[in-house]
């Protein structure tokens, strides 16, 4: 059951999304929706069409390590014998108990290495003495937490630096050397010039493992995530899922709880939020099938308020609040065929 707060459900079963006539009859068939009829929700109740006035669905981004290449620059006066010091600055967008906040909310403390002394001098054996360092580090500090990885990279001179699984929320903000040994005072650091931005790191959108942390059920066989006989309203932590937020401008008196009953209707307007897994829900004609095909009737009942258009990501701010169809790569598309495929 609902309070009045803004509600949310996840679906795993497609079968709990239906539209129907005016009439009653059944719309199995995406194509056919029409603007007369009326959505059925498992747990939300109906709703007319014609009284959406904002609808937006959203696939899910699977999680992206960050992955760059810096150039090594050779300290002034380094000589053969002499150590590099190595400096890794990071930043992260959640709190993560093994990192460390240093100075400022999301940053994090930097991890530091010495290579061996050194052999050469070149900028590329500095690079290979480097990711020697870095792998001496792990072996010696087994049970430590080291959240990236160091290789070499594509140019004889560049290291490369990429997050581990389950660290997509940090970024590498600087890398920094400098020469080390013994009597010869502190040194100055030189920061490596970023020569090659790989990936960016994205900790994924609608991902079922943060949903688990935070949505809120609404059937009154299940209050929790982990309730009883909720099979297709449970969070699958492994899942990916399409988000579907949309706004009925109608009073609501569906499903709600015995305070919220005592308030009445909930009066226009209110917002409904679906997850729905895209293992189970993307098939033609299937739960995503036919919102998108309501969010294009809503399209041509509000443009240019609502748009379906074809956008290369990134989406300005703007794009973002108006397309009502965006796609796993950020770019916002036409047609429920190529939401769904």
């Amino acid at each position: 059951m609902f309070s009045l707060s803004e509600k949310q459900r996840v679906l795993n079963s497609p079968s709990e999304v239906r539209v129907f006539t005016a009439a009653g009859a059944e719309r199995t068939v995406s194509a056919s929706i029409v603007d007369t009829d009326v959505l059925f929700v498992e747990g939300f109740g109906r709703f007319a069409i014609s009284a959406i006035t904002d609808i937006q669905l959203r696939r899910g981004r699977l999680a992206v390590n960050e992955s760059k290449e810096f150039t090594v620059t050779v300290p002034a006066g380094l000589a053969i014998g002499d150590s590099i010091e190595i400096v890794v600055e990071m930043n992260t967008d959640r709190y993560q108990s093994e990192l460390a906040t240093v100075g400022r909310l999301g940053g994090v403390r930097p991890f530091v290495f010495t290579t061996l002394p050194l052999t050469a001098i070149g900028a590329a054996d500095i690079r290979t003495a480097i990711v020697a360092a870095y792998n001496l580090a792990i072996a010696n500090f087994p049970n430590g937490t080291f959240p990236f990885t160091v290789v070499t990279g594509t140019a004889a001179a560049d290291v490369r630096l990429v997050t581990k699984s389950g660290y997509e929320s940090v970024s590498f903000r600087r890398v920094q050397i400098r020469r080390s040994n013994q009597g010869i005072g502190t040194q100055r650091f030189v920061s490596l010039a970023l020569n090659v931005t790989i990936a960016v790191g994205f900790e994924g959108e609608n991902l079922g493992k943060f949903l688990e942390e935070s949505i809120r059920m609404g059937t009154p066989l299940n209050t929790a995530i982990y309730g009883i006989d909720n099979v297709s309203t449970q969070v699958d932590v492994r899942a990916l899922y399409t988000s579907v937020s949309f706004t009925v401008a109608a009073p609501y008196t569906e499903h709600l709880s015995t305070l919220a009953a005592d308030h009445g209707a909930l009066t226009a307007s209110h917002d409904f939020v679906l997850f729905l897994n895209e293992a189970t829900c993307m098939d033609l004609n299937s739960a995503a099938s036919k919102l998108a095909a309501i969010a294009l009737l809503r399209v041509a009942a509000f443009s240019p308020i609502l748009n379906a258009t074809a956008i290369a990501a990134p989406l300005t701010i703007t794009q973002e609040r108006a397309e009502t169809l965006i796609l796993a790569t950020g770019a916002s598309t036409t047609t429920g065929a190529l939401f769904i495929a």
